[in-house]
């Protein structure tokens, strides 16, 4: 009997390697399977891939592939969930959700957990998919979602793209666009004690009545906002209550903010905020350095090298002298 097993599994592998039989695939919490060599089935590694496509997906589908995929990311997002709570190949793991969509159109109310969610599509002339609503993930243990090359779209609604609280942990946002062109949008982002978040290289445009990017009361250990380009707030731009907490380093880093109002362009009244290399504009009048209030609300003790314009000068804060 053991002998047959092995000839079954040699000739399974000789046709899998000849592509006669596809890849193995498992179920919820097994992870993706293959053959090897010598006829043993074996892991491949731990994470899944699951698939959507908003254009011919079907949520039906089990995402497994782009010909089985599903149609909103929400079904994509309950899958991911159910395989990393599944058993412990999925606790520790990292999965990984391709999104290819004009946009689809869904208000987000979890986020999938210890997954990357990645742009691969086109959304008429801009070089990523778009997801149009306004999301609040309220799931348990969301934990480290990844999000690349994804257009945010904002509904008509006087409300956050993106709304996070004490259920997230760990999210970041990695050349993304958020946009607030709606009209009656009021932030890009609001955080309020959800620690670790991450928005790098990404871009923020339209009227956010508000701000762009908002930190509540509580703890924002390790944010990072870095390179990112905001333009057209009619309120401020970056803002951090003086009741946030960072129990580790949190950093504003190489952002381009311009507001068009007179609104605070860096406004950290936590005074723990690291601001470095920031470059911001408003329509204050600032006449001299003490202006500098009129645009920016900093911890000097730890700002460096942060240029901001108003209608009329340019201040670098903290002061320059030159011996």
């Amino acid at each position: 009997m053991e002998v047959l097993t092995m000839s079954m599994n040699k000739a399974i592998y000789n046709l899998v390697r000849r592509g006669i039989l596809p890849t193995l695939q498992g179920g919820v919490g097994s992870g993706p399977l293959s053959i090897d060599s010598e006829g043993k089935i074996i892991r491949q590694n731990v994470g899944r891939q699951f698939f959507v496509a908003g254009n011919w997906g079907a949520d039906t589908n089990d995402g497994s592939s782009w010909d089985k995929a599903f149609k909103t990311l929400a079904a994509a997002i309950t899958a991911n969930n159910a395989d990393v709570a599944a058993d412990k190949y999925g606790w520790a793991t990292r999965n990984q959700i391709f999104l290819t969509a004009d946009t689809t159109t869904e208000s987000l109310v979890a986020f999938p957990a210890k997954c990357d969610v990645i742009g691969v599509g086109s959304y008429d002339g801009f070089d990523k998919p778009g997801i149009t609503g306004m999301h609040a993930p309220v799931n348990a243990s969301n934990y480290a979602t990844r999000w690349y090359n994804i257009w945010f779209k904002a509904t008509a609604s006087a409300s956050p793209i993106v709304t996070l609280t004490n259920a997230t942990s760990g999210c970041q946002f990695i050349e993304c666009t958020f946009d607030g062109s709606a009209g009656t949008v009021t932030l890009g982002i609001s955080a309020t004690a959800s620690p670790f978040l991450k928005v790098i290289d990404c871009e923020f445009f339209g009227t956010f009545a508000t701000g762009y990017i908002y930190f509540g009361a509580g703890e924002a250990a390790g944010t990072k906002i870095e390179g990112c380009k905001m333009g057209g707030s009619s309120g401020y731009g970056i803002k951090a209550a003086s009741t946030m907490t960072s129990s580790y380093p949190s950093y504003w880093k190489d952002n381009v903010v311009s507001v068009a109002t007179t609104g605070i362009v860096l406004d950290d009244d936590s005074d723990l905020v690291y601001t470095v290399g920031n470059r911001g504009a408003n329509a204050a009048t600032l006449t001299n350095y003490a202006g500098r209030t009129k645009i920016c609300d900093l911890n000097e003790d730890r700002a460096i090298d942060n240029i901001l314009t108003g209608a009329d000068i340019s201040v670098r804060v903290p002061l320059l002298i030159v011996a």
